[in-house]
């Protein structure tokens, strides 16, 4: 009993130990490296993801001299949503989402509490502008989030979304390549329901999205996610409202898609690459 009772108090405390922001630090942008931009940068958690998610990503930005964490965002086991730090004067700043439990049997409740985060952002702070970097089902539940609310179309831009080893589409394996399964048709009810809700979307801003994904051991998959299912991003896209780039990393897992540097020199040259 004791050794149950040992490792129930064991798991709590890694849980709660989680949930503890990265430290964020105020730096001095390199302006011989990148440039200073208003516009903050949401990081979005997949599944079961915590402190650990963006941990690194944060620290070499902030090493380097690229980006600085200002804000700290955190989700309570309600659904309450709890704002730490500000944007004010702040250039390059990114914004850490840590969800109480995100172990979850689907991202609908992910996708509510994105809602609410990115209201208060507008509503509370006055951001009209944001990037967002979303890793697996972070990005599945941000993708719904602004397909489903008008409020966010009409009151936000968002000019960069990075999606990192993203499944639009959970319906096919990684025996079935994008072409044929655009062919065969997908059984996703939630991708059936975006597809239609994204069709017409009118949006303050063209989005320019980049979808990521990793690749092991020369199969489709980043051992994670198939790459037909972030790959049907593509057939949501619609020229109208977004643009879309795609690249796939070689010998990188899904778990490292937010770890690896190569990543993360490319993702810092998106956002904040010094104009020549």
């Amino acid at each position: 009993m004791i050794y149950v009772l040992i490792l129930v108090v064991g798991i709590i405390l890694f849980h709660l130990v989680s949930l503890l922001p990265t430290r964020g630090k105020k730096i001095n942008i390199d302006l011989t490296k990148v440039k200073e931009s208003n516009t903050p940068t949401l990081l979005i958690p997949g599944w079961g993801g915590n402190r650990w998610t963006y941990q690194k990503m944060i620290r070499f930005y902030q090493s380097e001299g690229i980006a600085q964490k200002t804000m700290t965002i955190y989700v309570g086991p309600t659904g309450k949503v709890k704002v730490y730090g500000n944007l004010k004067n702040k250039s390059n700043s990114l914004i850490q989402v840590l969800f109480f439990w995100n172990y979850t049997a689907s991202y609908t409740p992910q996708t509510e509490w994105l809602t609410k985060i990115m209201t208060i952002l507008h509503d509370d702070y006055g951001i009209n502008s944001l990037n967002i970097i979303a890793h697996s089902w972070g990005g599945s539940a941000w993708l719904h989030a602004i397909a489903e609310s008008k409020k966010l179309q009409n009151s936000l831009s968002f000019p960069n979304v990075i999606l990192l080893g993203v499944p639009v589409e959970e319906s096919f394996k990684e025996n079935i390549n994008y072409i044929k399964a655009l062919k065969q048709g997908s059984s996703d009810e939630n991708y059936k329901r975006l597809l239609e809700q994204t069709q017409f979307l009118k949006l303050k801003l063209k989005i320019h999205f980049y979808n990521f994904l990793g690749s092991i051991k020369d199969r489709n998959t980043d051992g994670s996610v198939p790459h037909v299912q972030s790959e049907f991003l593509k057939r949501i896209v619609n020229p109208n409202w977004a643009n879309y780039s795609q690249k796939t990393f070689e010998n990188i897992n899904h778990s490292n898609l937010h770890n690896s540097l190569k990543i993360l020199n490319e993702i810092g040259s998106i956002l904040w690459k010094k104009d020549n």
